[in-house]
Order: C-alpha cells, then structure tokens, then sequence
C-alpha cells in the first residue's frame, strides 16, 4: 500500500530547502505520496507548476486565529522555558513598543525594570522541569488547535507520517497535535539553524532533525527531546553547493553582473529590518573602492535582505561603477515574501564561488560564505533597528548575543569589525591574504555545517524513511 508523508511549508525559504534542494525528489524516488501544506486559502499557479504531479499534491490550508487566551499563554511562557543565550537577549532586549518588534537599547534603559524582571521570570521557570511538563500538557489539552479544514485534509489524504518543517510554527504545532490525537508519528525541525535555543517547543514531535551537534545538544539539554528520537542531517541547501555542473565561468558570472572578471569581488549581505541603515556601511565601502583607498582594486555586489527589499534601500548604488545590486523574486505568498527559483539559486551559488570577501552583520551568509571557504568579516557597528533612532545607543552588538552565533565565534572564523577602521582593515588584511583564518572556517564547517558533502537531504529522506 503506497504510504502518505504530510510536509508543512510555512516560509519560502523552507520551499527551497526541502522542496528544491532535494529532500522532495528523494522521497518521491521511494514511490511515497507526497502532500505539502501551506497555510493559506490559495496556493500561487507557478508552485502548482513546479512541484505537483501524480506523486505530490499542494494542499491549501485556511488556519484559524488562535484565542486571546491562548495568545497569552504563550506570550508568558515559549521564550520563558528555556535559558539560553538567545532568550536572556529577548528577556533583556524585546520591544513591545517598537513600530514592529524585537530589538531596542533605548527601551531597555528607559524601562529598566520591565526587562530584569522578564529576566527573573525566566531565570526561574526555565528550571523547573514540572512546568515545562505542565506547559506542554496544557499546551495540548486546554488550547487543542482544531481546525476544521485542517481535519478534513487529514480524513482525505489519511497520512503515515508527518514532517513537520518548523517546530515553532504556529501552524506546525496544530498540524501535530492533529496527528497526536490520531496516533501518527511525527518529525519536525527547526526552521534554521539559529532557531533552536529561540523559544521552548510547545509541541514535541516523536522525532526532531537538526542540522548540527550544537543543536542536538540544545534540543536533548534544553527542549528535553530524548537522545534517541533527536537526528543530525546537516543543512539540504548546502547540498547545491558541491554540484560543479552549477558553476559558471568568472567571465560569464561577472559579464552577467556588468563587473570585470579582473578583479576582486566584495559581497555585502543586507541584514534588512534588523539593521536598517547597513545601506551606509555598503555605501562607505563603495567609497573606498572608487576612492581607491584599499590595498587592491576590487569591485562590490550588495544583496538586499527580502525583509526590506521593497525599499530598494541601496538605490543610491545602482548604475554606479565598480558595483552591482541583485534583485530577486519577492510575492506576497507566505511571510518571508522571498522564493528564489532555481535559477536565482544557481546565481546565488556562483556568487559565493566567485566571491573574495564576505561582509555581513549577524546573518546565515556566514555559514554559507564558509562553505566555499570565503574569508568572512562580521560587521559590528552601524546597524540600528528599523524602529530606532540613531542617536541611542548603537544595537549592532545585540544581534550578536544568540547561541548561534556564539558558536560561530568560538570557532575564530571570522573578522569581527567594531569600527569602520576595523572593517577596512579587516578587508585590506584578506585582499593581501586570502587564506588568513582557513583553518578556522574548516572548523566552522565541521561545527555549523557538519557535512557538506550533498548528502543531507539524502540523510533527511532516510531518517523519514525508517519512521516509515
């Protein structure tokens, strides 16, 4: 009897990792039938286009807002369960009043006491194992989640297992407690990679995939998954990255960008809404470069961040010489807005192969730089929050303060940049020296990539496969 797996997508970024990169067309080739659910009442024609046919069907999903109460409830208590570096930030940091939330110095000196005693609260229930218990139970039984379209999905497709791609979702969490309630294993997953240490998992499914060691040490130590049921995979976007047949030739890839092959390449990462005005720190290394005050000649690609790209926040340097601005698909489909196709994978990877120098504030890119061994410089100044005024304190080095990225800097594989001096110099030190930190960023690889050797969406597809 042909078995049914029901994959949840909740951001587009989820539908190039497990969709494109190869976990779907691993499963299809053991002859499972595939059911992916969106939470939404439509699903865009071009999706329908690229994924379905007689194996796999998209299935819309209209959720259901969750109650006051519930929304209470969790307010009180998913980032309060678990101590890590990530919650003392938020605890310390979060701004309810911001024009959207997450980060302000300026409300935490001026609130001081709101935020310590967010800190206690979380000091003293994130270690107390009977909550936590307690939270889950409540969790399930007083807030069940029951969505009708969701039930009558189930009745029709009467799934074997679900995978669930994002273990804080809110969608995620009600697709398993359907399936609880209905006996069916579960697997899900942190949707990336600095999510795990973010916030106690409301709902533990049977089985949790992760992409590294820190994570599985986070998911048994902190969100109290049993050692057996927690599995490592590694990262399936990484898996594009060893494929030689994607890489074009440094002619063809800077002829594309209107650059010269010639010459080195600095990539500069927007971080968004989360630094706002990094729009200056791109500027100010155009700068330099026409202004030739660097150590070498070198040129310049800016990526936008898809949380602000509407914006086009770096419009000052387009048409300019020795620089180019990317642009990528943005629709209005799941929160993220962002969903690269293929081609815009395959442009993103040559950027990385033919790129000299990585420079971001706080972001993925740093794992994905060092996957092509790219020397890597962290920016840690001048990126207030959309919301703040630049006159406070500069935020920059709270975006630092998370799990993950203390991982990353306990490898020593990158420059961190405190000033604009530092950045240049930091800059000036890989022109001349490429290969300065690469046994650090092997070890980056090793502790944050685990393996990139195109094999995880393969081992992803087989920890699913013995569920089944």
């Amino acid at each position: 009897m042909q078995k049914t797996i029901f994959i949840t997508i909740t951001r587009s970024f989820l539908t190039r990792n497990i969709l494109r990169c190869g976990t779907l067309d691993e499963l299809k080739r053991e002859g499972y039938k595939i059911c992916i659910l969106f939470p939404r009442p439509t699903i865009p024609a071009y999706l329908k286009r690229e994924f379905e046919d007689e194996k796999v069907r998209l299935v819309p999903v209209p959720t259901a807002d969750s109650s006051r109460w519930h929304r209470l409830f969790l307010k009180m208590n998913f980032s309060n369960l678990l101590f890590s570096r990530s919650t003392i930030t938020r605890a310390l940091f979060f701004n309810d009043n911001a024009r959207t939330r997450f980060f302000s110095k300026k409300f935490y000196k001026k609130t001081l006491i709101v935020p310590w005693l967010r800190y206690v609260y979380l000091r003293v229930a994130s270690s107390l194992p009977p909550l936590k218990r307690l939270y889950r139970f409540i969790e399930f039984v007083w807030f069940p989640q029951v969505n009708p379209a969701l039930r009558k999905v189930f009745d029709r497709y009467e799934p074997n297992l679900i995978f669930s791609t994002s273990f804080v979702s809110g969608f995620d969490c009600a697709v398993l407690k359907e399936a609880r309630r209905r006996k069916i294993t579960t697997v899900s997953m942190p949707k990336s990679w600095d999510n795990i240490a973010l916030g106690y998992a409301r709902v533990r499914a049977d089985h949790l995939v992760v992409p590294n060691e820190p994570s599985r040490d986070v998911a048994i130590r902190l969100q109290n998954f049993p050692k057996q049921s927690v599995h490592i995979v590694g990262q399936p976007q990484f898996d594009w990255y060893v494929r030689p047949e994607l890489i074009i030739s440094r002619d063809d890839y800077f002829n594309k960008k209107g650059l010269d092959p010639k010459l080195p390449l600095i990539f500069f990462g927007s971080e968004g809404v989360w630094a706002a005005f990094d729009y200056e720190i791109a500027e100010m290394i155009h700068d330099w470069i026409v202004k030739d005050e660097l150590s070498r000649p070198c040129q310049l690609l800016v990526r936008p961040h898809y949380s602000n790209s509407d914006l086009d926040i770096f419009k000052k340097l387009r048409g300019k010489k020795k620089v180019a601005v990317d642009s990528y698909r943005i629709t209005n489909f799941l929160g993220d807005k962002w969903d690269p196709n293929k081609d815009e994978m395959v442009d993103f990877i040559n950027t990385l192969y033919h790129c000299d120098i990585m420079i971001n504030a706080a972001s993925t890119l740093t794992l994905d730089a060092a996957c092509f061994d790219k020397p890597i410089i962290n920016v840690n100044f001048g990126c207030f929050y959309e919301g703040n005024n630049r006159n406070d304190d500069d935020i920059t080095p709270t975006l630092y303060e998370s799990d993950h990225f203390e991982w990353v800097f306990a490898t020593k594989a990158t420059k961190i940049a405190d000033t604009p001096d530092a950045l240049k110099d930091g800059i000036n030190t890989y022109l001349n020296n490429p290969r300065a930190e690469a046994a650090a960023r092997a070890l980056l690889r090793a502790k944050l990539c685990y393996k990139i050797d195109g094999k995880s969406s393969k081992r992803l597809a087989a920890v699913l496969k013995s569920l089944l």
